[in-house]
């Protein structure tokens, strides 16, 4: 039944994602709450939130695509889109009067299914790395492409395990601060990491090399996001891939999944589950002995890298 105020799905979504920036939300969750939301309101025709019901939120999930086009979204994706319309319902069914909620009596989400970690796990590619001899050459077009301006930004993406969406963009704006060359460690503080907790990162002899060659480069350069763009379509890189790199080649040179895990901010179970044995250990140190040659201006494979100049946990 319609509640005392009825109120429209634009308006209403307006009002909860006002809500959610003042209580401080980042803003790449609001863009995504926005995006959802939008998506459901056109797919409605902008009914009243009241209107909305079990049938029609299923109805908009299954119309969900894969980047194909054609085929289903995966399960993850359902689920995701699935909790951003619960947290909504949920919201807009709570009592407040400055917004006059409740704007409906029955959260129209609560009876529609939800995929379990199992189901989405078996839809769940492999974890995406880069080659060794793909990241030199990688690195080599970096060196020579727009005079260096985004081999900082992806050294320390792939040597380090930085995450490229939220964390580099905060550890670039307070890089001096931040990036320790003399105790050779990056801290990453709660401010900067996305998990919200502190970690350090050893900065390995190959990583220093680049760290110290390029300096007086900055992190993200003007027109980072156009430059990083055609970057990533010409060589096809996929979401995280160089996350996913260092920790995957880190594990298989060190065999240490407390140390990785401390150092990337994951879990050791996630570790273990998602990245151990993807590579063996020659690949593992041939990819933390990727070091620039500035005479050259290309990236080679050294053979003088000390890979053990610091202590690691052993927890396999």
């Amino acid at each position: 039944r319609p509640p005392d105020f009825t109120i429209a799905l634009s308006q209403g979504i307006e009002d909860y994602l006002q809500e959610q920036k003042r209580a401080g939300t980042r803003e790449r969750t609001l863009k995504q709450k926005k995006s959802v939301l939008t998506m459901f309101k056109d797919h409605v025709d902008d009914i009243h939130v009241h209107a909305c019901s079990t049938s029609r939120v299923n109805t908009f999930l299954n119309s969900l695509r894969a980047k194909d086009k054609i085929s289903p979204a995966s399960k993850k994706t359902w689920n995701n889109y699935r909790n951003e319309l619960n947290h909504f319902f949920l919201w807009a069914g709570e009592e407040d009067l400055t917004t006059s909620r409740p704007w409906l009596f029955q959260n129209p989400v609560e009876k529609v299914k939800i995929f379990s970690a199992k189901q989405i796990a078996e839809q769940r590619p492999q974890k995406a790395t880069t080659n060794v001899k793909e990241l030199e050459h990688f690195f080599s077009v970096l060196m020579r492409w727009r005079a260096g301006a985004l081999v900082k930004f992806y050294a320390l993406a792939y040597f380090a395990g930085i995450r490229p969406d939220g964390e580099m963009r905060k550890l670039s704006e307070l890089e001096e601060s931040l990036i320790n060359l003399k105790t050779g460690i990056i801290n990453i503080p709660a401010s900067v990491s996305k998990t919200k907790e502190e970690r350090q990162v050893f900065i390995s002899d190959n990583l220093m090399q680049w760290l110290k060659a390029y300096k007086d480069m900055p992190i993200i350069p003007s027109n980072f996001d156009r430059m990083n763009k055609q970057l990533r379509a010409h060589f096809k890189l996929q979401h995280d891939e160089t996350r996913h790199s260092f920790i995957s080649y880190h594990v298989a040179v060190y065999r240490s999944l407390g140390d990785v895990a401390l150092q990337a901010g994951n879990s050791e179970s996630i570790v273990r589950k998602h990245y151990l044995n993807l590579h063996p250990a020659e690949e593992g140190e041939q990819f933390f002995s990727i070091i620039c040659d500035l005479e050259k201006q290309r990236a080679v494979i050294s053979p003088k890298i000390n890979l053990h100049s610091h202590s690691h946990l052993k927890a396999i």
